[in-house]
């Protein structure tokens, strides 16, 4: 199973940074990231999230987080073969 961004924020909670901090405003509102079309494009479907619900600080964070979050799941997939 696929590493998704919202399981890998989860998980950044307990960091005392600005990813943790952006990890605890997004699990603190009840998000449905399940995408509303055929297509299904994670990267988008979470810029729209963050972008809409929380302070444009937060955009910097956020793509800092996606590159830790790829990053990750990339190492699961290394691990995987």
């Amino acid at each position: 199973m696929a590493l998704k961004f919202g399981q890998w924020l989860a998980n950044q909670q307990y960091r005392e940074d600005l990813i943790g901090d952006l990890a605890r405003v997004l699990c603190m509102k009840n998000i449905d990231d399940k995408p509303q079309k055929r297509r299904y494009d994670e990267h988008k479907i979470w810029v729209d999230i963050v972008v809409g619900i929380t302070e444009p600080g937060y955009i910097a964070v956020f793509n800092k987080a996606w590159q830790e979050f790829l990053l990750a799941k990339q190492s699961v997939i290394d691990s995987i073969d």
